[in-house]
């Protein structure tokens, strides 16, 4: 022992007469500076995300290759030489060589302590702006470089899986996926995506394929700074992989760099599976996003209580049909995809697609089977107050289970938005109104509940609250039409000065499609009495841009009767009463079909069948009130034309 300690003694004055020890502390203290520094430089100047641990690897390797030559050589000015050994020189004082080491070891002590309290500082900063920041997240479409098609498919099922898993999480408010889908093609930089969706935390995503996997790189970027928060890379093997608790440990990883306590029963609804069958939820995904796609946003045109009033490429609800039945073929007893299912044909009952009887049955089975299979889900019970609310129309038996569904998960938006809209369908607006604004509480930034509460008020005639909450709307999301259409309306039925209502339609022009505000466009100049203005615009526009042809043959029809043409406007009306009778008669339930043939026919002088189908209209809308006040509207204008002015 004696002998060792000896030993040790000697390599220990060694290593001092060689300096390698103060070498090794320095380089220490240098290497943990450079490491803390490489992060905010990696930001600042765009570096790869591999910076920090090529550094890494670097100082690693230059530890003990600094070691060893500061063991051979000496630096002193001027000059590099080898270091003689210790018994071969003559000993410096030990006070004096005892002050140097000292003095070296105090100075990389202070620099260590300095820089780990900096660590500390900053990483304690970062963290209270991280708690003080709401927590409002878009996950943007995931990035796929190659043509590989299959892997742009598995991307959009990774990202619905994840939007559907944070919503979950209650501190979070997470932007609709529909809100995000022009990010797929239309590049922004992080801060401006941000700044245009009003959200705080942006989700990135980069898919690649190697031999054997597919790999998911995953960013959680700060938009404040444009800095990544936490960042990580998930492989995959293939389908059954992509349905394991791998891509459930991401909303939990983002909660967790967000600083958010997940409690174990939130962890548990989010690593819960609806279904063993990884081939049967991947295709239930696919039918959501479908379904989703059937009412993109910019095509969107909410009016009345709809809240799918005017879906377009009904082709979208076949689709979500089909992947519906298809995960249900993978798993039989699959509640989540029936109930699904159910509220798919509802919402195509809603806009006209799906209207027969078989659809009404299997709207009900569906419903029926949901709960069966789970009587405690929540979507199915959502599912039934669907199919009472746009099948049967029966409005106390909707409002029974969307309440009910209220009752099970009252932090839910839907279980407050659907009764809502009950309410205010059955002409109970204060209850109605309650509600919205609870929703507006819980999804401050959603477009689609902010346009409808500004509607609510609209029919209230409580107008500058209307605008109000359209241009909320407009804020949320600026590229959807729905929320102008709406205010120009409100702006009209306030003043009837169309100067405010003009300048929202340029705007709206310059950042939306323009589809569904055309016909509101030429009605401004009608107004306004600029005849021959309308009929020059009317002809440059795009047939597509308008709703329908009956849209378009009636605008025509009303500008040449303006124009005292009767020969042309009577062309354009008989066209209009022709498709609009089509329409009818292929949905006898399409009672906006009926009033716009009512009106067609009273510009062809038609008395007696003019306002035979404006009455119908009115009175076949139930107890709707919503139905009933615009094929009232409908109406009026029937008896101007047909010039019973007193009714």
């Amino acid at each position: 022992m004696p002998m060792g300690s000896d030993r040790f003694s000697r390599f220990w004055l060694e290593l001092k007469h060689r300096k390698t020890d103060r070498v090794l502390v320095v380089y220490a203290a240098a290497a943990f500076t450079i490491i803390q520094l490489v992060p905010t430089l990696q930001t600042a100047l765009f570096l790869p995300d591999w910076t920090t641990t090529v550094v890494i690897i670097i100082l690693a390797v230059g530890f003990p290759v600094s070691a060893i030559l500061s063991w051979f050589y000496d630096i002193s000015p001027g000059k590099i030489e080898r270091t003689k050994p210790l018994n071969q020189v003559k000993s410096p004082p030990v006070q004096k060589e005892l002050r140097r080491w000292k003095s070296a070891t105090l100075i990389s002590v202070l620099v260590i302590i300095i820089l780990v309290l900096f660590n500390i500082i900053s990483n304690s900063i970062e963290a209270s702006e991280i708690r003080q920041t709401e927590k409002t997240i878009a996950v943007l479409p995931f990035e796929n470089y190659s043509s590989d098609k299959e892997l742009s498919d598995i991307g959009e099922v990774l990202e619905s899986i994840i939007i559907s898993e944070l919503h979950k999480i209650g501190e979070f408010t997470v932007r609709q996926r529909s809100a995000v889908m022009e990010y797929r093609v239309n590049k922004k930089s992080n801060s401006e995506i941000a700044r245009r969706l009003k959200v705080f935390f942006l989700v990135r995503g980069e898919l690649s394929r190697t031999r054997n996997h597919i790999l998911l790189s995953v960013d959680l970027i700060s938009a404040k700074k444009d800095k990544v928060v936490w960042s990580d890379h998930f492989p995959f093997t293939g389908e059954n992989d992509i349905y394991s608790e791998k891509i459930n440990e991401i909303p939990v990883q983002i909660a967790r760099n967000l600083l958010v306590n997940l409690t174990p029963e939130i962890k548990r609804k989010i690593r819960n599976k609806p279904t063993r069958s990884a081939a049967a939820y991947m295709n239930y995904v696919k039918g959501t996003n479908s379904q989703d796609d059937a009412h993109n946003a910019h095509e969107l045109v909410s009016t009345g209580d709809s809240i799918f009033k005017d879906l377009t490429a009904s082709a979208n609800f076949n689709k979500a049909i089909e992947f519906y039945d298809k995960a249900i073929r993978e798993d039989s007893t699959f509640a989540l995809a029936y109930a699904k299912r159910s509220i798919t044909r509802s919402w195509g009952c809603n806009t006209g697609h799906f209207t027969s009887d078989s659809d009404k049955i299997k709207c009900w089975n569906d419903a029926e089977k949901a709960m069966k299979l789970d009587g405690e889900l929540t979507e199915g019970w959502i599912a039934t107050g669907f199919y009472y609310y746009y099948f049967v129309q029966d409005f106390d038996k909707a409002l029974e289970w969307f309440l009910k569904a209220g009752e099970k998960e009252p932090d839910n938006w839907e279980s407050k938005y659907y009764p809502a809209l009950v309410l205010r369908a059955n002409g109970l607006w204060d209850q109605s109104q309650k509600l919205m604004r609870q929703v507006g509480k819980i999804k401050p930034q959603d477009a689609l509940i902010l346009t409808n509460i500004g509607l609510s008020y609209q029919y209230l005639h409580q107008y500058d609250t209307a605008i109000y909450y359209q241009d909320k709307a407009i804020e949320a999301m600026p590229r959807w039409t729905g929320p102008y259409n709406n205010k120009i309306e409100s702006l009209i039925a306030r003043y009837g000065n169309t100067v405010e209502a003009e300048a929202v339609m340029d705007t709206a022009l310059i950042y939306t499609s323009g589809y569904g505000l055309q016909d509101l466009r030429i009605n401004l100049d009608l107004y306004d009495g600029k005849f021959n203005e309308a009929l020059f615009i009317a002809g440059y526009i795009e047939p597509s841009k308008f709703y329908d042809k009956g849209e378009r043959e009636m605008l025509f029809a009303k500008i040449y009767t303006c124009l005292n043409n009767k020969n042309f406007a009577k062309q354009y009306y008989l066209s209009a009463l022709e498709f609009y009778s089509k329409k009818y008669a292929d949905n006898p339930k399409d009672f906006e079909s009926l009033s716009l043939k009512g009106i067609a026919a009273a510009g062809l002088n038609d008395r007696l069948n003019a306002v035979k189908w404006g009455e119908t209209a009115v009175n076949s809308c139930g107890k709707h009130v919503f139905r009933i006040a615009d094929r009232s509207v409908d109406l009026a204008q029937i008896y101007v034309m047909v010039k019973e002015y007193d009714k």
